[in-house]
């Protein structure tokens, strides 16, 4: 499962638009070459150091489950293919692919001449070996991500054909993310269970790991034999060394970077926002981005929200506009009902099925159910303010319903587990990172029976119409099937209770050019580079 927990979503707030490439072409530019601040000629060499919000957790993409840990292994690791900073989905180790008719089966021609940092060949064995271990292996994290394949096939040293069950139109979007990433079979067979903390020399990327410390840093140095190059043709990387420094106190990140112990983060707090906009010697940067956030619910039998009319009413008391204004984001972000994005192609604009809180209407919905006043356990990850006041507001505002929400705070992956397990007494204010396809934001979440099922939610309408739209080639008819089960999980039969949409933020000291923020919130550092 990958969440980050409230306090990571109090600076990430919005959406972004998806357009996807045309699925066959030639390789598209690993971008850079000259700064569009300054159109200063990119310079070679230099150490840069990156800040990030917590410790990461694998870095192995098949146990992988945190947000986190990928700002490392777009670093090291490349994928099949990849997104631009727009959003649309680009060739990258995969040089073009082609569909067949019936929509049940792609073939990838792959890049040539690719070698993995410890010298072994990428080739189709190894796209196939990749795969498979991620589909395949019984605790792996992908198993829901790559479900729909039913085989995948060797063709040529350059060419791999991945058949499916059925037609899955997000198919493609899978490989973007941790899914299609490319690992050395050698390493990771060598390393054994240590791969999670040791994965040095493992990926095709532009940097190669080489010192990991954990809680402290992460070193990785250039890759000399990367394929990538700039828009003007110039070889990337241009980075000497990246260095990753886990910071989890926003204010501290913040000094780090004032002071020029870090060049670059890519987590600003609310409140810090307007200040680091009006700093003339940092450079702060933010694009729509794809998550979203909710309180989660448990619907399992026997536990307090088993009936949803009391998930709605919860939904209905809150005032998402003064979360938005008054809670930790101040005002950074936009208000939302529910997990398909502004920009995604299926979003509705005239969605809004509680603009404003209904007092009465929620007192009405708990009246209704007959079990007397609601009073719930509220579950937020502890060690943050900013989290304790998002908790404490949402508490406030269920006061006015009558409704109680009785604040404990837990460690983080204390709070997930419980999730996962569907033994959390009440809600919990535990959100995702988001995917590029409405499908990551939609299905996993309110699908029976899957991975990131945690509400343990079961409708089979919505099971229905969400395996319908995977199937679906027309992109309306897969909007209105998507936005149809969107409906139920929200209004008529809530699964949870969204509440917003997520920013990517980018914020660098002046010498930094060469990049900028992705929709998802990971940096791609290829086209980094210092200005003297």
């Amino acid at each position: 499962m990958e969440m980050r927990s409230a306090r990571y979503f109090v600076a990430f707030l919005g959406s972004f638009a998806i357009l996807l490439a045309a699925c066959s072409g030639g390789q598209q530019p690993a971008g850079g070459g000259a700064s569009a601040s300054t159109g200063a000629k990119a310079a070679y060499g230099g150490t840069l150091t990156f800040s990030i919000n917590s410790d990461i957790t694998d870095m192995d993409p098949l146990r992988s489950g945190l947000f986190v840990d990928r700002n490392l292994m777009y670093q090291m690791y490349d994928s099949l293919v990849r997104v631009n900073p727009k959003g649309d989905i680009i060739p990258w180790l995969a040089e073009k692919w082609t569909t067949s008719p019936d929509g049940k089966s792609y073939t990838f021609t792959l890049k040539q001449g690719v070698k993995f940092h410890d010298g072994s060949v990428f080739d189709a064995e190894a796209v196939k070996w990749n795969l498979d271990r991620y589909r395949l292996t019984k605790d792996s994290r992908r198993l829901a991500e790559l479900a729909p394949v039913d085989s995948v096939t060797v063709v040529d040293p350059s060419t791999v054909r991945v058949d499916l069950k059925t037609p899955f139109v997000p198919f493609l979007s899978q490989l973007v993310d941790r899914s299609g990433m490319m690992l050395s079979r050698k390493v990771v067979e060598a390393q054994g269970d240590d791969f999670t903390r040791k994965a040095f020399k493992a990926g095709t990327g532009p940097y190669i790991l080489t010192e990991a410390v954990k809680d402290d840093h992460y070193t990785f140095v250039k890759n000399p034999d990367w394929w990538g190059k700039a828009a003007n043709g110039d070889k990337l990387p241009y980075l000497d060394k990246l260095i990753f420094k886990p910071i989890t106190d926003g204010d501290v990140r913040l000094t780090n970077v004032r002071t020029g112990q870090v060049q670059a983060t890519n987590a600003i707090t609310g409140k810090d926002v307007p200040t680091v906009k009006a700093d003339t010697s940092l450079v702060y940067q933010e694009i729509p981005g794809i998550s979203w956030l909710s309180l989660v619910p448990n619907r399992t039998k026997g536990f307090t929200f088993e009936d949803g009319r009391l998930v709605k009413a919860v939904s209905v008391a809150i005032d998402r506009t003064e979360i938005l204004e008054k809670g930790p984001r101040q005002g950074i972000g936009v208000v939302g009902w529910g997990p398909i994005a502004p920009s995604h192609f299926a979003f509705d604009a005239g969605f809004k099925p509680f603009p404003k809180a209904d007092i009465e209407g929620a007192k009405k919905l708990v009246a209704d159910v007959g079990k007397g006043p609601l009073k719930f356990e509220l579950l937020v990850s502890s060690g943050d303010a900013a989290t304790l006041q998002l908790a404490q507001l949402i508490q406030d505002q269920l006061k006015r319903a009558d409704i109680t929400a009785d604040i404990k705070t837990l460690l983080f992956n204390e709070i997930v587990k419980l999730q996962q397990d569907h033994k959390h007494l009440g809600m919990t204010l535990i959100d995702w990172s988001g995917r590029i396809d409405p499908d990551g934001n939609v299905y996993d979440f309110n699908y029976t029976g899957r991975p990131n099922n945690d509400s343990a939610y079961s409708n089979k309408e919505v099971d229905k119409l969400l395996d319908d739209s995977r199937t679906a080639t027309d992109p309306a008819k897969r909007k209105e099937l998507l936005l149809k089960a969107q409906q139920i999980f929200v209004v008529d039969d809530p699964s949870r209770v969204w509440y917003g949409y997520g920013v990517a933020q980018l914020l660098t000291v002046k010498a930094v050019q060469g990049i900028e923020p992705y929709p998802d919130q990971l940096p791609r550092l290829q086209t980094a580079w210092l200005q003297n």
